[in-house]
Protein backbone atom coordinates (compact mmCIF):
# COMPACT_ATOMS: atom_id res chain seq x y z
CA UNK A 1 0.00 0.00 0.00
CA UNK A 2 1.58 3.30 -1.26
CA UNK A 3 1.66 5.86 1.32
CA UNK A 4 -0.28 9.19 0.81
CA UNK A 5 3.17 11.23 0.26
CA UNK A 6 4.34 8.93 -2.69
CA UNK A 7 1.21 9.19 -4.98
CA UNK A 8 1.80 11.05 -7.94
CA UNK A 9 -0.77 12.98 -9.51
CA UNK A 10 -0.99 13.85 -12.95
CA UNK A 11 -3.00 16.44 -14.48
CA UNK A 12 -6.09 15.41 -16.39
CA UNK A 13 -5.92 15.08 -20.08
CA UNK A 14 -9.91 16.86 -20.03
CA UNK A 15 -8.27 20.26 -18.93
CA UNK A 16 -5.90 20.24 -21.51
CA UNK A 17 -8.93 19.58 -24.09
CA UNK A 18 -10.87 22.27 -22.33
CA UNK A 19 -8.10 24.53 -22.64
CA UNK A 20 -7.69 23.88 -26.32
CA UNK A 21 -11.24 24.43 -27.27
CA UNK A 22 -11.28 27.66 -24.87
CA UNK A 23 -8.07 29.08 -26.80
CA UNK A 24 -9.48 27.93 -30.49
CA UNK A 25 -12.88 29.64 -29.85
CA UNK A 26 -11.04 32.72 -28.59
CA UNK A 27 -9.02 32.72 -31.63
CA UNK A 28 -12.45 32.42 -33.81
CA UNK A 29 -14.18 35.03 -32.11
CA UNK A 30 -10.87 37.07 -32.65
CA UNK A 31 -10.95 36.37 -36.44
CA UNK A 32 -14.17 37.22 -36.72
CA UNK A 33 -14.31 40.44 -34.38
CA UNK A 34 -11.11 41.40 -36.78
CA UNK A 35 -12.86 40.59 -40.33
CA UNK A 36 -15.93 41.98 -39.79
CA UNK A 37 -14.59 46.01 -39.48
CA UNK A 38 -12.26 45.03 -42.39
CA UNK A 39 -15.00 44.44 -44.50
CA UNK A 40 -17.13 47.62 -43.08
CA UNK A 41 -14.21 49.21 -43.83
CA UNK A 42 -13.60 48.32 -47.47
CA UNK A 43 -17.73 48.53 -48.29
CA UNK A 44 -17.32 51.72 -46.90
CA UNK A 45 -14.62 53.00 -49.03
CA UNK A 46 -16.16 51.36 -51.95
CA UNK A 47 -18.99 53.49 -51.43
CA UNK A 48 -16.79 56.61 -51.09
CA UNK A 49 -15.35 55.74 -54.43
CA UNK A 50 -18.90 55.30 -56.04
CA UNK A 51 -19.84 58.25 -54.80
CA UNK A 52 -17.11 60.35 -55.82
CA UNK A 53 -17.59 59.00 -59.44
CA UNK A 54 -21.25 60.28 -59.13
CA UNK A 55 -20.69 63.32 -58.06
CA UNK A 56 -17.76 64.15 -60.51
CA UNK A 57 -20.95 62.78 -63.25
CA UNK A 58 -23.27 64.53 -61.95
CA UNK A 59 -21.08 68.01 -61.55
CA UNK A 60 -19.75 67.64 -65.09
CA UNK A 61 -23.30 66.75 -66.84
CA UNK A 62 -25.50 69.20 -64.38
CA UNK A 63 -24.07 72.12 -66.14
CA UNK A 64 -27.10 72.48 -68.22
CA UNK A 65 -29.34 73.71 -66.01
CA UNK A 66 -32.27 74.77 -67.83
CA UNK A 67 -33.97 71.47 -69.78
CA UNK A 68 -32.75 70.64 -73.19
CA UNK A 69 -34.13 67.88 -75.68
CA UNK A 70 -30.80 67.41 -76.27
CA UNK A 71 -28.82 67.22 -73.21
CA UNK A 72 -28.72 63.41 -72.88
CA UNK A 73 -26.58 63.42 -75.96
CA UNK A 74 -24.16 65.23 -74.20
CA UNK A 75 -20.97 63.73 -73.57
CA UNK A 76 -17.34 65.44 -72.83
CA UNK A 77 -13.96 64.61 -73.68
CA UNK A 78 -10.46 66.74 -74.10
CA UNK A 79 -9.46 68.48 -77.33
CA UNK A 80 -6.41 70.39 -77.97
CA UNK A 81 -6.72 73.52 -79.91
CA UNK A 82 -5.30 74.89 -83.05
CA UNK A 83 -3.46 78.37 -82.67
CA UNK A 84 -4.41 79.38 -86.11
CA UNK A 85 -1.33 80.64 -87.30
CA UNK A 86 1.07 79.56 -89.99
CA UNK A 87 0.39 75.64 -91.09
CA UNK A 88 -1.71 74.78 -87.50
CA UNK A 89 -4.69 75.81 -90.00
CA UNK A 90 -7.63 73.34 -89.86
CA UNK A 91 -9.83 73.60 -93.18
CA UNK A 92 -12.36 75.81 -91.25
CA UNK A 93 -9.56 78.44 -91.16
CA UNK A 94 -8.22 78.47 -94.99
CA UNK A 95 -8.93 80.76 -97.61
CA UNK A 96 -12.10 80.74 -99.55
CA UNK A 97 -12.31 77.49 -101.71
CA UNK A 98 -15.02 75.08 -102.35
CA UNK A 99 -13.91 72.89 -100.15
CA UNK A 100 -13.46 75.14 -97.22
CA UNK A 101 -17.31 76.30 -97.64
CA UNK A 102 -19.07 72.54 -97.60
CA UNK A 103 -16.52 71.92 -94.11
CA UNK A 104 -18.27 75.17 -92.85
CA UNK A 105 -21.91 74.17 -94.57
CA UNK A 106 -21.87 70.80 -92.45
CA UNK A 107 -21.17 72.08 -89.51
CA UNK A 108 -24.50 73.27 -89.22
CA UNK A 109 -25.98 71.47 -91.98
CA UNK A 110 -28.76 69.85 -89.55
CA UNK A 111 -29.41 72.73 -87.46
CA UNK A 112 -33.18 72.69 -88.06
CA UNK A 113 -34.80 70.00 -85.81
CA UNK A 114 -38.02 68.27 -84.06
CA UNK A 115 -39.00 67.04 -80.48
CA UNK A 116 -42.19 65.45 -79.34
CA UNK A 117 -44.61 67.46 -77.29
CA UNK A 118 -43.48 65.27 -74.03
CA UNK A 119 -39.97 66.74 -74.83
CA UNK A 120 -41.35 70.96 -75.92
CA UNK A 121 -43.35 70.78 -72.87
CA UNK A 122 -40.07 70.58 -70.45
CA UNK A 123 -38.39 73.36 -72.16
CA UNK A 124 -38.61 77.09 -70.30
CA UNK A 125 -40.01 78.91 -73.59
CA UNK A 126 -42.23 77.90 -75.77
CA UNK A 127 -41.97 77.45 -79.49
CA UNK A 128 -44.03 76.12 -82.75
CA UNK A 129 -45.47 73.27 -83.71
CA UNK A 130 -44.65 71.58 -87.18
CA UNK A 131 -47.16 71.77 -89.70
CA UNK A 132 -48.06 69.07 -90.98
CA UNK A 133 -46.54 66.56 -88.49
CA UNK A 134 -48.75 66.49 -85.26
CA UNK A 135 -47.65 66.39 -81.77
CA UNK A 136 -43.75 67.90 -83.10
CA UNK A 137 -42.17 70.97 -82.28
CA UNK A 138 -39.43 73.46 -84.28
CA UNK A 139 -36.07 73.76 -82.35
CA UNK A 140 -32.58 74.74 -83.59
CA UNK A 141 -29.95 74.17 -81.09
CA UNK A 142 -27.85 77.37 -80.48
CA UNK A 143 -24.29 75.96 -81.08
CA UNK A 144 -25.84 75.98 -84.50
CA UNK A 145 -26.97 78.95 -84.50
CA UNK A 146 -23.71 80.19 -83.60
CA UNK A 147 -21.26 78.04 -86.14
CA UNK A 148 -24.12 79.84 -88.88
CA UNK A 149 -23.55 83.47 -87.40
CA UNK A 150 -19.56 82.91 -87.75
CA UNK A 151 -19.62 81.25 -91.14
CA UNK A 152 -21.05 84.89 -92.32
CA UNK A 153 -18.78 86.96 -89.92
CA UNK A 154 -15.80 84.64 -92.24
CA UNK A 155 -17.36 85.80 -95.45
CA UNK A 156 -17.45 88.97 -94.73
CA UNK A 157 -13.57 88.86 -94.98
CA UNK A 158 -13.74 87.98 -98.22
CA UNK A 159 -15.41 90.38 -100.20
CA UNK A 160 -14.02 89.86 -103.36
CA UNK A 161 -14.70 85.83 -103.00
CA UNK A 162 -18.48 86.60 -101.45
CA UNK A 163 -19.99 88.99 -103.46
CA UNK A 164 -22.52 91.39 -101.05
CA UNK A 165 -25.86 90.10 -101.54
CA UNK A 166 -28.89 91.47 -99.66
CA UNK A 167 -28.61 92.94 -96.85
CA UNK A 168 -24.65 93.25 -97.06
CA UNK A 169 -22.31 92.66 -94.06
CA UNK A 170 -22.85 96.27 -92.45
CA UNK A 171 -26.24 95.34 -91.35
CA UNK A 172 -28.51 94.28 -88.62
CA UNK A 173 -28.11 90.93 -89.21
CA UNK A 174 -24.18 91.06 -89.03
CA UNK A 175 -25.06 93.33 -85.76
CA UNK A 176 -27.29 90.11 -84.42
CA UNK A 177 -24.47 87.81 -85.36
CA UNK A 178 -21.37 89.62 -83.12
CA UNK A 179 -24.15 90.57 -80.72
CA UNK A 180 -25.83 86.32 -80.16
CA UNK A 181 -21.47 85.43 -80.16
CA UNK A 182 -20.60 87.11 -77.59
CA UNK A 183 -23.63 86.71 -75.21
CA UNK A 184 -22.91 82.78 -76.05
CA UNK A 185 -19.54 83.62 -75.60
CA UNK A 186 -20.08 84.56 -72.23
CA UNK A 187 -22.60 83.13 -71.14
CA UNK A 188 -20.65 79.76 -71.87
CA UNK A 189 -17.24 81.70 -70.03
CA UNK A 190 -14.85 78.39 -71.18
CA UNK A 191 -11.79 78.58 -67.96
CA UNK A 192 -9.20 76.76 -69.49
CA UNK A 193 -5.69 78.18 -68.50
CA UNK A 194 -3.73 80.18 -71.63
CA UNK A 195 -0.20 79.63 -70.76
CA UNK A 196 2.57 80.90 -71.37
CA UNK A 197 6.06 78.65 -72.69
CA UNK A 198 9.60 79.79 -73.46
CA UNK A 199 10.64 79.92 -77.18
CA UNK A 200 13.98 79.28 -77.88
CA UNK A 201 13.29 80.42 -81.33
CA UNK A 202 12.30 83.75 -80.67
CA UNK A 203 14.15 83.80 -77.28
CA UNK A 204 11.32 84.79 -75.22
CA UNK A 205 8.09 83.66 -73.63
CA UNK A 206 4.95 83.24 -75.72
CA UNK A 207 1.48 83.25 -75.23
CA UNK A 208 0.00 79.20 -76.05
CA UNK A 209 -3.86 79.59 -76.99
CA UNK A 210 -3.04 75.85 -78.82
CA UNK A 211 -3.96 74.22 -75.36
CA UNK A 212 -6.17 71.32 -74.42
CA UNK A 213 -9.64 72.00 -73.21
CA UNK A 214 -12.39 69.90 -71.76
CA UNK A 215 -14.76 70.03 -74.54
CA UNK A 216 -18.10 69.07 -75.36
CA UNK A 217 -18.47 66.29 -77.55
CA UNK A 218 -19.51 67.99 -80.37
CA UNK A 219 -20.19 65.00 -82.99
CA UNK A 220 -22.47 63.55 -80.21
CA UNK A 221 -24.60 66.78 -80.31
CA UNK A 222 -24.51 66.40 -84.31
CA UNK A 223 -25.66 62.76 -84.27
CA UNK A 224 -28.61 64.01 -81.79
CA UNK A 225 -29.59 66.55 -84.14
CA UNK A 226 -28.71 64.20 -87.55
CA UNK A 227 -31.30 61.67 -85.74
CA UNK A 228 -34.08 64.78 -84.99
CA UNK A 229 -33.33 66.66 -88.22
CA UNK A 230 -36.55 68.47 -89.83
CA UNK A 231 -35.16 67.98 -93.79
CA UNK A 232 -37.64 71.05 -95.20
CA UNK A 233 -38.22 74.77 -94.67
CA UNK A 234 -41.06 75.19 -92.43
CA UNK A 235 -43.80 77.50 -93.76
CA UNK A 236 -44.16 80.11 -90.72
CA UNK A 237 -47.24 82.43 -92.70
CA UNK A 238 -49.64 79.75 -91.25
CA UNK A 239 -51.02 79.87 -88.05
CA UNK A 240 -51.32 76.68 -85.59
CA UNK A 241 -53.12 76.81 -82.96
CA UNK A 242 -50.70 75.78 -79.87
CA UNK A 243 -51.23 74.63 -76.95
CA UNK A 244 -48.21 74.22 -74.67
CA UNK A 245 -48.44 76.21 -71.43
CA UNK A 246 -45.18 77.57 -70.78
CA UNK A 247 -44.32 81.43 -71.66
CA UNK A 248 -43.72 82.29 -74.53
CA UNK A 249 -40.24 84.35 -73.48
CA UNK A 250 -39.12 83.45 -70.11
Amino acid sequence: MHSPSSVVYLPLKGNDSEENIISNTHSRFSFRALIVPCLLLALAASNLVLLRVLWLKTKTTASQFLYSPAQDAVEHKTVKFHSGFGADLPIYDRPPSPEVDAAWAGLYEFALNKVPRNEAILMTNQTYPILGEEGYYMIALDVFHQLHCLNEMRKAMYPEYYPITGEGIHTPHMQHCISSMRQSITCSADITPIVWQWSNKSKAAKERSDVVHTCRDFQKITDWAQDHFVPRQQNMSIFIDDELDIPIIW
